[in-house]
This record gives C-alpha cells, sequence and structure tokens, in this order.
C-alpha cells in the first residue's frame, strides 16, 4: 500500500495525468465546438422551400371550412 500513496520524492514535479487529462478536455471541448459550427453551417446552406417529402406531408386545407 505504501507504493500507491507515497509523496512525491520532488514537489515541483508535474503531475502529468493532469495535465493529459487537461489536454485531452480541450482537444474534445475544440472539437465538439467545430462539429456543431459544421453542422450549422451545412444547414444555413439550405433552401427554406419545402421539399417534395414535405408537401407530400402536408394535408390539403380549404380555407372556407373551420376545424373542430
Amino acid at each position: 500500500m505504501n507504493l500507491l500513496l507515497h509523496p512525491h520524492t520532488n514537489v515541483n514535479d508535474p503531475v502529468w495525468s493532469v495535465i493529459f487529462m487537461v489536454f485531452l478536455s480541450l482537444c474534445m471541448a475544440g472539437y465538439s465546438i467545430y462539429y456543431i459550427l459544421g453542422v450549422d453551417k451545412r444547414e444555413s446552406y439550405g433552401s427554406n422551400d419545402t421539399t417534395e417529402q414535405e408537401e407530400l406531408l402536408q394535408l390539403p386545407s380549404d380555407g372556407d371550412q373551420s376545424c373542430s
């Protein structure tokens, strides 16, 4: 048990596992932002017109009749 919980010989040594985890979390956050902005860019280039599939899903409406 003493091998797992021994103090550092030099207190000024960096803790590499923490540095690695911070670096990994920054990379994942950067990739997430890049992915979200890419999705936004792809969706913004689309047209605002209704597609054929959306037109087929719409029910015909008559302006004179009221919905009950």
